[in-house]
Parts: C-alpha cells; sequence; structure tokens
C-alpha cells in the first residue's frame, strides 16, 4: 500500500509540474491572457505538486493533528514552487511578489505548526 501512494504521488508531482509549466495543455485559454494572470493559471497546479510530495514523503499515518499540518505545509509548498515557475517564465511583478510573501509566511507557520507536534 505504501508502494503505490508513493508511485501516486511521484504521479501527481510530475503533472502538477507539467501543468505549472503549461498550463494550456489541455486546451488554449479562450482569452488572451496577460503575464500576471498567467501566474495565477499556474499557481493553481501548485495543489497537484504539493499533494504528490505529500504522499512521496509522508509516513506517520496515524496522527491527524499531524497528518493534517503535514498537508498544508506540503501543499503551501508546491503553491509556491508553482509561483516561482511562473516568475521563472512569465516575469516578476510586485503584486505576485505580495502573494508570494503571504505564502511563504503560512509556509513558516504550518512548519511551526508541524514541528510542534512531531515534537
Amino acid at each position: 500500500m505504501n508502494f503505490l501512494l508513493k508511485l501516486a504521488g511521484v504521479g501527481l508531482l510530475v503533472t502538477g509540474l507539467l501543468l505549472a509549466i503549461r498550463p494550456d495543455f489541455f486546451g488554449k485559454f479562450s482569452t488572451s491572457l496577460n503575464a500576471y494572470q498567467m501566474i495565477e493559471k499556474r499557481v493553481k497546479w501548485g495543489v497537484l505538486i504539493g499533494m504528490g510530495g505529500f504522499m512521496i514523503v509522508y509516513t506517520n499515518w496515524v496522527s491527524w493533528n499531524l497528518l493534517a499540518s503535514a498537508l498544508l505545509l506540503s501543499i503551501t509548498l508546491g503553491i509556491i514552487l508553482a509561483r516561482l515557475i511562473g516568475f521563472a517564465l512569465d516575469g516578476f511583478f510586485t503584486k505576485q511578489s505580495y502573494w508570494l510573501l503571504i505564502e511563504i509566511v503560512a509556509l513558516v507557520i504550518f512548519w511551526l505548526l508541524y514541528w510542534k507536534q512531531r515534537n
């Protein structure tokens, strides 16, 4: 069972990364999007990246508190990674950097919560 979870995690991680790089993979967007909107389209695939990373790394399936904090931590990390992919491919925007800063603060909070529950 653990092997199947890790295999599914690899599939989710790779799919999330590919869709974050090419968000128009399933079809062209109906309207022309500016670079800011393209980053926002990429960010939603960060959830798949985070879920895949969570399924690959996480092994303690007993504690629900620890599981929830690890899931929030990994999804936030996936969203940050997708936003950084958007920065690299679409350019840097000040408003996007504010969102990145908010996500980093949330990541630190979720990491502290995970660390406190683990100890």
